[in-house]
């Protein structure tokens, strides 16, 4: 099965955390939201790099190459998109039996992030992971 082209997301804004969430996983939850590894296929899939500062404004990165300065340029949007990162829970990140799904949705109102939303792991999920580990 071919993979689709997605969008990259680098998020300053402060994503929540559950309260389900171990305490030992957290810090490989955050080294994945420090690193900036976020994912979406809600907007245009043409690998694009979207960034959304810690106001919660959201901007296109318009340069055309990764070794130059930013050109930032701030989007109006209003609803809502999903963005996702798999966060390996181990040492070992390529044992993909060992790493969860990460995802939030972010909902923006006349182009500003009004919520962040936790949608996975659930507490189900991580449950079911912590057994196996």
């Amino acid at each position: 099965m071919p993979m689709g082209m997605f969008d990259y997301f680098t998020i300053d804004y402060p994503l929540p955390l559950e309260s389900y969430i171990l305490s030992q996983y957290r810090p490989f939850i955050n080294a994945v939201i420090d690193q900036d590894q976020f994912q979406s296929k809600d907007l245009e899939c043409c690998l694009h790099k979207y960034y959304i500062d810690n106001n919660g404004h959201l901007f296109i990165d318009e340069s055309s190459f990764e070794d130059t300065e930013p050109e930032l340029r701030q989007l109006y949007y209003h609803g809502h998109i999903t963005v996702h990162a798999y966060v390996p829970l181990t040492e070992d990140d390529m044992d993909l039996n060992k790493r969860i799904r990460l995802e939030y949705d972010l909902k923006f109102t006349d182009s500003l992030l009004v919520s962040a939303t936790m949608l996975h792991p659930t507490k189900e999920e991580l449950s079911e992971l912590h057994g196996k580990l």
